[in-house]
């Protein structure tokens, strides 16, 4: 993808085409960078990057910078505030884990295409009620997964999830079988270990064997 092409709709299409998000935790720009070109060499050019760390606005500024070609997203926006410093930084889309009225208010009159979570059917009706229709489904694993995207699926069969939480390269397959999941998303890609070790390649045989899972 160009940036000419990080529209919310282009980057549907191109999650619908991956069906698979990376998410990478790290505090360290070098890493980050690193890591999410590893990611994209082998098979994977979109990623979430959390704000779960003191300098995440400073790792996602800086890899938006150096690699134009890799669908750079933020995780973890919790505020109106944060969304306005996300947009800032260049990304392509935000992520939350949750939904308020006051963070989904922002979300649908800023520039920025967001995808807020949900873990009910009345976080969803929230959502809708804001226009979002396509959402992430967290934490996954305790929610129910596959069966509570299905049992959602009923009442409001225009949603589409990305599950995350739980999901492992394994129960990939399985889970991307229902219809209404547009794609599943985790850390198992880029753990903190491998990161630490500046194992590139490892990454990459993950992010290889993930993508392979994913078709």
């Amino acid at each position: 993808m160009t940036l000419a092409t990080f529209t919310k709709q282009g980057i549907i299409t191109q999650l619908e085409q991956l069906r698979v998000l990376p998410i990478l935790v790290t505090d360290d720009v070098e890493q980050a960078i690193r890591c999410v070109t590893a990611l994209a060499e082998h098979g994977l050019p979109a990623v979430e990057i959390t704000l779960r760390t003191p300098n995440a606005m400073t790792v996602l500024r800086e890899v938006v910078k150096a690699c134009p070609t890799v669908t750079v997203g933020a995780g973890t926006i919790l505020t109106p505030a944060q969304l306005d410093a996300v947009l800032e930084t260049g990304a392509a889309f935000g992520i939350s884990p949750g939904i308020t009225p006051v963070l989904a208010k922002a979300a649908a009159e800023s520039r920025l295409p967001y995808f807020p979570g949900v873990g009910s059917a009345s976080d969803l009706m929230l959502a809708l009620e804001h226009g979002f229709d396509v959402v992430k489904l967290f934490p996954s694993d305790i929610v129910g997964g596959t069966k509570m995207a299905k049992a959602l699926g009923g009442p409001f069969p225009q949603v589409r999830f990305c599950l995350t939480g739980g999901v492992t390269v394994e129960s990939m397959p399985q889970l991307l079988q229902q219809s209404n999941i547009l794609c599943v998303g985790g850390s198992w890609m880029c753990p903190a270990a491998l990161i630490s070790a500046g194992d590139w390649s490892a990454i990459g045989r993950l992010a290889a064997q993930a993508a392979a899972a994913a078709r």
